[in-house]
């Protein structure tokens, strides 16, 4: 019997996840799922051990307003986002096999499908170069001046690397956030008055319904749709503080950073254990979990262990 030796550590992490509230979330271990692949982008297999299937964007080529990845169209509509007055957008990205990616969008939703001539709004786009804009039932650009540095960081620089980096966007009532890395890149404040809102993001996020991962750029901008990689795509409805952020981050590196058996074929798994982002022990029976992020533990017949990240969506 083949088998590789299983090296487990204690995950130490400093802070703890608060329960969130996930409205989507899609780590391509299924595939695209209930979202739909639009023009030539592909599931393959991450070179990058830990990261497993992710969404290859533009893989045949770059176009614009050609390629990303379709979001169900209710997922800014929910009714607890409305609620909270929350809203979180975040994902692993890599710069996989994109060029010319500067003004590319990385996010967007609208009302429907692009025009030959473009978008229009409703709209919120993402930029790659960190910048936002909100035009839906009141609209924001984010202006230098609302922003508490004074200026806008505007770059790409950290997706030259070709690593993967944690991408988090957060919005609420009075803030709007864009972090890499669980850094936070640029933090704009939001008075709510025409110009400087974000209101209508909660009243009317429903007025939203084509949402894409990975391209289709606002207006009639002629940029391209990156062919960026995705991975652990998650929509909540809650702004992230930058613990949760950053325990989202170390878990995925913690997992990515063991060394999982390998068992042969036949090997079936006999027990399994869920704990926390936190390392602490969540409980054996998967449909009692809250909604949230875990560490699954499985015991095979052989012996072996094996250790991977799963996520728990509750149904709303």
């Amino acid at each position: 019997m083949k088998k590789f030796s299983f090296f487990a550590f204690a995950l130490l992490l400093t802070g703890v996840v608060s329960a969130q509230t996930i409205i989507y979330s899609n780590n391509f271990e299924s595939g695209a799922g209930t979202a739909t692949i639009v023009g030539n982008g592909v599931i393959e297999t991450s070179a990058t051990a830990g990261f497993g299937s992710v969404f290859h964007n533009a893989a045949g080529g770059q176009a614009t307003r050609a390629n990303y990845l379709l979001l169900p169209v209710d997922v800014l509509g929910n009714a607890q986002i409305a609620t909270n007055k929350e809203l979180t957008i975040a994902f692993w990205v890599n710069k996989g096999t994109a060029i010319n990616y500067f003004y590319s969008p990385i996010f967007t939703a609208y009302g429907a499908a692009p025009l030959t001539t473009g978008n229009t709004w409703p709209m919120l786009a993402l930029q790659s170069r960190l910048l936002t804009q909100l035009n839906c039932a009141g609209w924001n650009d984010f202006i230098p001046a609302d922003n508490v540095k004074a200026a806008n960081t505007e770059t790409t620089v950290w997706l030259d690397d070709a690593a993967w980096h944690y991408y988090t966007a957060t919005f609420t009532a009075t803030s709007v956030s864009v972090y890499i890395d669980g850094v936070v890149q640029n933090s704009w404040n939001v008075s709510g008055a025409d110009g400087h809102t974000t209101n209508g993001l909660f009243s009317n996020g429903g007025d939203l319904k084509y949402i894409c991962l990975g391209g289709n750029q606002a207006w009639n901008w002629g940029d391209p749709d990156a062919a960026y990689l995705f991975d652990d795509l998650a929509i909540y409805a809650n702004a992230l503080t930058p613990t949760q952020i950053n325990a989202i981050i170390t878990a995925k590196r913690t997992t990515t950073a063991l060394k999982q058996t390998i068992s042969d074929s036949n090997s079936e798994v006999v027990s399994q254990e869920f704990f926390t982002t936190n390392g602490a022990k969540a409980g054996t029976d998967f449909a009692k979990l809250k909604s949230g992020i875990y560490i699954k533990k499985a015991l095979y017949n052989d012996g072996s262990t094996k250790s991977s990240k799963t996520v728990k969506v509750e149904a709303n």
